[in-house]
């Protein structure tokens, strides 16, 4: 170690300086720069020349270095790399090694205080959810409660927090004492400050510190009140958001090149895509979809990135359109915060109840309730996001926790109310808050056929559905929910490929559809129900619930009713006797060999519409063009002039007219967006053959 004169370090930098251990500064730089840095260190090449409170100047293989407590990443270097060179991090090897001297050594030991370096987190409390706020911006802090959930492990140590995101080959590292500007990553400079702040939201629960989160944030939903007016949008920005997927269309599905992938999430956690939160989340949902297909991944969905990247594009062009109202453009360009307009009191009938769990983590239990006048369907829930309140368990949530100022949910979601100071939110979302009261008119009430909308046709419950669901940028996206009325029910039966429950169910026009139950651990019960009231010749009323899957309506039983007793099927529990406890588990095997189709009596589904098939045909020709590249594209040029005769056969010319101009990315998204509505259009209820 080569010291000039009688200067000394003094114990800030010192200690601030040994917070960057070699993981640290591999992380600022890589692990080959770290390794000839630590050569030049060896081959004494490194010579501090002069200090200055708590700076430090040295000269390391003939280039200056200035460093402060502030760390590498904050320190100048007159060489012309770009970024954190050789040069500083082997300055701050050369200074760490002067951790033991006796001027830095109370420092060093107030480090060591923190305790077990695997479970104490204290030093994090330094970074507070508003300072990673104020570091992300509005757009980045949307963009990290997203990619909270997705973190994965956590390791916390007495001097730094490594962070893993599955989006990124190395950790975020939060450094102890250099706050939020000093968290390292190899995150793009267009994703730090969304990775870091997500980061921080990681590592602190990780730690078990509060991470206090608004309610908007929560609910990730909350409106932009509708009395002020929303910033216009910015057209140069929209046309930046244009020729980004027009590239992703033109390279995405075939290369998916990172560059463009940063280009999209670049511009979803811009300033200037604050006043445009769905187009915001379809951009980093888009890049999402290209991250998984490079690296080839099996959850990579072609035909859903498609219909992500359409439907961005022509928001694009429907938020600005001129004469445009202010409750449609709030509409179009999505809600920052969830608006809840207040009503005096509203009378509701609870139609039943579900446990859910998402696949970030959250979990919940819904309640949903109908308005006997209007039809309309209501809903709240209990709930809390991945990593949130360990010890929340929802089902006893539903069972014990008083809600409403009357009762629990489970005495709520069957019952006749009036609901008093509600709030009432797009989607049918009820407030839950302490102001809400609700006066139980009823207790154990089933849905009165006469008085509510309860469906005995499938015709009519399908075009009640697809109104429901809405087209093209005007869709909704949620599930729906309905009650209906089987004139007959069939014995359900299980797809092995599928691993789904079909059941078929019957109106009064003997048309017969499939409702599904998916084979989960959670569902075992629910099936175990269902068979048990087949094999007892049920039929009765249900609540379903309805999703929107490509050109198809999934249906899936919610709640049974019967003889004024509703049954939850997410909810169910047998009643367990010790006595006989082995008749008491669930005979997993058995109703699957039960469940299983005769051979040559499999459940069918009906063909669709012609016209249908050809909307189809033509979409799956857009996907294999896209995928194909833009060079061997034209290879499909003959198939793509089929399909454009074939839909003007059927009367189709607009789509004809798409598909055949579907030559470059613009007009590859504008067919996909036009055969993407022509689909939704003739979105089908599961008809069995």
């Amino acid at each position: 170690m080569d010291w000039t004169g009688d200067d000394m370090i003094s114990p800030k930098l010192s200690a601030a300086l040994a917070i960057f251990d070699d993981q640290a500064l591999a992380t600022l730089g890589n692990t080959g720069l770290v390794r000839r840095a630590q050569r030049d260190v060896e081959n004494a090449k490194v010579v501090l020349t002069g200090t200055e409170g708590d700076r430090a100047t040295l000269s390391v293989d003939g280039q200056i270095v200035e460093i402060g407590a502030d760390g590498p990443a904050k320190a100048t270097c007159d060489c012309p790399a770009a970024g954190v060179c050789r040069h500083r991090i082997a300055a701050v090897l050369f200074l760490r090694s002067s951790v033991g001297s006796d001027s830095s050594e109370p420092v060093v030991a107030e480090i060591a205080e923190t305790g077990n370096p695997g479970t104490s987190g204290e030093w994090l409390e330094e970074i507070s959810l508003d300072q990673a706020r104020k570091f992300a911006g509005r757009p980045g802090w949307r963009a990290a409660l997203e990619l909270a959930l997705e973190a994965g492990p956590v390791v916390l140590g007495a001097s730094n927090c490594a962070v893993t995101f599955a989006s990124l080959e190395e950790p975020v590292l939060i450094i102890r004492g250099q706050g939020m500007q000093g968290i390292a990553s190899k995150a793009s400079k267009a994703r730090k400050q969304a990775y870091h702040a997500a980061a921080i939201i990681a590592a602190r629960r990780h730690a078990g510190l509060v991470v206090e989160l608004h309610e908007e944030e929560l609910a990730e939903t909350q409106a932009t009140p509708a009395s002020r007016q929303p910033s216009p949008p910015d057209a140069a920005f929209l046309e930046q958001v244009r020729s980004a997927l027009v590239d992703c269309a033109q390279l995405g599905f075939n290369l998916a090149p990172l560059p463009i992938e940063e280009r999209l999430f670049e511009l979803s956690v811009s300033s200037r895509a604050d006043a445009l939160p769905r187009l915001s989340t379809l951009l980093r949902s888009v890049a999402a979809q290209m991250r998984l297909r490079r690296q080839r991944s099996f959850e990579f969905d072609a035909s859903m990135m498609l219909e992500l990247t359409a439907i961005a594009y022509a928001l694009t062009f429907a938020v600005a359109r001129e004469g445009l109202g202010l409750a449609e453009y709030l509409r179009l360009a999505g809600e920052l915060r969830r608006n809840y307009a207040e009503h005096a009191s509203i009378e509701l009938v609870g139609c039943g109840a579900d446990l859910w769990r998402s696949g970030s983590g959250a979990r919940g239990v819904t309640a949903h309730f109908m308005q006997p006048d209007t039809g309309e369907f209501y809903s709240v829930a209990i709930a809390r996001g991945a990593g949130q309140d360990p010890n929340f368990n929802p089902r006893e949530a539903f069972q014990q926790q008083a809600f409403w100022q009357s009762g629990t949910m489970e005495t709520l979601c069957h019952a006749r109310i009036l609901l008093h100071n509600v709030g009432l939110a797009d989607g049918g979302r009820l407030a839950s808050g302490k102001e809400v009261r609700a006066e139980i008119l009823g207790r154990n009430v089933v849905p009165d056929r006469n008085t509510c909308k309860v469906h005995h046709d499938w015709e009519t419950l399908q075009d009640d559905l697809a109104s429901r669901f809405g087209l093209g940028v005007d869709a909704n996206g949620q599930p729906q929910m309905a009650l209906i009325e089987p004139a007959e029910t069939a014995r359900p039966q299980f797809d092995d490929l599928a691993q789904q429950l079909i059941w078929p169910v019957r109106d009064i026009a003997g048309k017969w559809i499939a409702l599904t139950i998916d084979h989960d651990d959670r569902s075992v019960h629910a099936i175990a129900e269902v068979e048990k009231r087949i094999a007892g010749r049920w039929n009765g009323m249900m609540l379903v619930r309805a999703f929107q899957t490509g050109s198809r309506i999934e249906v899936s039983p919610v709640t049974l009713f019967d003889d004024n007793k509703p049954t939850d099927l997410s909810l169910v529990r047998p009643v367990h006797r010790w006595s006989d406890s082995e008749k008491n588990r669930p005979d997993v095997l058995g109703w699957l060999q039960r469940l299983r189709p005769d051979p040559g009596r499999a459940l069918t589904f009906a063909a669709p519409p012609r016209s249908a098939a050809a909307v189809m045909d033509a979409w799956r020709l857009i996907l294999d063009r896209l995928e194909a590249g833009s060079k061997l594209a034209g290879l499909l040029d003959d198939r793509r002039s089929a399909h454009a005769i074939r839909l003007g056969d059927y009367g189709l010319q607009h789509l004809a007219e798409r598909v055949a101009n579907a030559n470059d990315g613009a007009g590859n998204l504008a067919a996909a967006y036009a055969l993407l509505v022509a689909r939704q259009q003739r979105v089908a209820l599961p008809f069995l053959g």
